[in-house]
């Protein structure tokens, strides 16, 4: 896909944003639960994407896992700043040519990939795997791995 085009499809998934999260936030009240872009969203994310993929065909998951990635950008871009993104510079990033947040925490370069995290998700359907993923991100452990390296 070139670059124009990639732009030009990052452009429409910002665009039609506000009403992907409206039909979500809809799907969520009917089901009694609530979505507000709070970290507390992020349980409330794993309830709604289970009630709402038990039983669906493969492309009906698919759509569902972007639509519930947004709301999960959305969430961490609310609560810890940064904006979404597409990186386009190097193709062998792993979110190379996918929609992430950047600027959300002080590393620089840091990326967070809401629909890769959801498609984790959709896959084990670990109960906090949204929080955890979430939690690592925006506050990232250093690894030492000084006792491994000879001198």
């Amino acid at each position: 896909m070139s670059e124009e085009q990639t732009l030009e499809d990052f452009d429409n998934f910002l665009m039609v944003m506000d009403d992907q999260l409206e039909a979500l936030h809809d799907e969520a009240t009917k089901r009694g639960l609530t979505l507000d872009l709070s970290l507390d969203d992020l349980e409330r994310l794993e309830k709604l994407f289970d009630l709402m993929s038990d039983g669906v065909d493969n492309d009906t998951r698919s759509s569902l896992i972007v639509s519930f990635g947004r709301h999960l950008g959305e969430v961490v871009r609310e609560n810890y700043g940064g904006r979404w993104s597409v990186p386009l510079d190097d193709e062998k990033n792993i979110n190379f040519n996918k929609p992430v947040i950047i600027g959300h925490t002080k590393i620089e370069g840091l990326e967070f990939a809401p629909l890769t995290v959801m498609r984790a998700y959709s896959l084990r359907k670990k109960s906090g795997t949204l929080r955890r993923a979430v939690e690592a991100d925006v506050n990232p452990q250093v690894l030492d791995l000084s006792e491994f390296i000879e001198n």
